[in-house]
C-alpha cells in the first residue's frame, strides 16, 4: 500500500534524527559530566581555605601565648635573682615552672597548628593541580565535542525538509498513530508481520489479521501494541 511505504518513509527519517539526536545528546553528556567534575573539585577548595584562616588565627593566639609566657617567666626570674627570703624565692620557682609548662603547651599547640597548615596547604596544592587538568579537559572536550555536536545538528538540520515533505503526503490518521507511539518505541511503529507473529511485540496474530495484511487493503495494526503491520 502506498500509504504503507510513506509512513514507513516519514518512520526511517524519523528514526536516523533520533539516532542523531541520541548521539548529540551523548556528546553533551560529556561535557556536562567534565563540568560537574570540574565544579566539585572548586566547591572543595573554600572550605580548605576557610580551615586555613581558622588555623592562621589559632596560630596568632598561641603565638602570643608564646609571647606572653616568655615575658612572665623573663619578669619571675628577674624577681628570682633578686629574692631574699627562701619563701619569696620559693614561689617564685612555682610560679615559673607553671608557666614553663603553660609556654610548653602552646608551643606544642602552635607546632600542631603549624602542621595541620602545612598538611592543608599540600591539600590545596593538590586540589589546584586537578581543578588545572580537569580545566584543560573540560576545555579540550568542549572543543572536540562542540565540533561533533555542530556535525551532528547539520544532519538533523538536512533531514528536517526531506521529513516534512514525507509527513505532507502521508495520511494524516497514519501521522497521529504514528506520532503517538514513536516516543515510546522508536523506529518500530511500522513492523513486517513474520508468518502469524508481529515483528514488534513479537505476539501471535489471528488468521483474519494476518488475511486483512496479505490483502494489503487497508491499513491493519497489532491488536496487542498498536504497530501498524506490512
Amino acid at each position: 500500500m502506498e500509504s504503507i511505504d510513506r509512513i514507513k518513509q516519514v518512520q526511517t527519517i524519523h528514526g536516523k534524527i533520533a539516532l542523531l539526536q541520541g548521539e548529540i545528546d551523548k556528546k553533551k553528556e560529556r561535557i556536562a559530566t567534565a563540568e560537574d567534575l570540574l565544579e566539585e573539585l572548586l566547591q572543595q577548595s573554600p572550605p580548605l581555605n576557610d580551615r586555613i584562616m581558622q588555623g592562621r588565627s589559632l596560630t596568632s593566639k598561641f603565638e602570643l601565648d608564646v609571647a606572653d609566657m616568655v615575658d612572665k617567666i623573663t619578669k619571675s626570674q628577674k624577681q628570682l635573682d633578686k629574692s631574699t627570703q627562701a619563701s619569696e624565692f620559693n614561689g617564685l620557682k612555682v610560679q615559673i615552672a607553671k608557666f614553663e609548662d603553660e609556654k610548653s603547651s602552646a608551643e606544642e599547640n602552635l607546632m600542631l597548628i603549624l602542621e595541620k597548615i602545612e598538611e592543608i596547604n599540600k591539600q590545596i596544592e593538590d586540589l589546584t593541580s586537578r581543578a588545572c587538568q580537569a580545566k584543560e579537559q573540560l576545555d579540550e572536550v568542549r572543543v572536540v565535542v562542540g565540533d561533533e555536536i555542530a556535525e551532528y545538528q547539520q544532519e538533523v538540520t538536512s533531514l528536517e525538509g526531506p521529513l516534512q515533505e514525507a509527513r505532507d503526503v502521508t495520511d494524516p490518521e497514519l501521522l497521529e498513530l504514528f506520532d503517538r507511539l514513536f516516543p515510546g518505541i522508536g523506529a518500530t511503529v511500522v513492523v513486517q508481520a513474520e508468518g502469524k507473529i508481529c515483528g514488534g511485540c513479537h505476539m501471535s496474530l489471528s488468521s483474519q489479521v494476518v488475511e486483512k495484511i496479505q490483502s494489503k487493503t487497508a491499513v491493519v495494526c497489532c491488536p496487542i501494541c498498536s504497530r501498524i503491520l506490512c
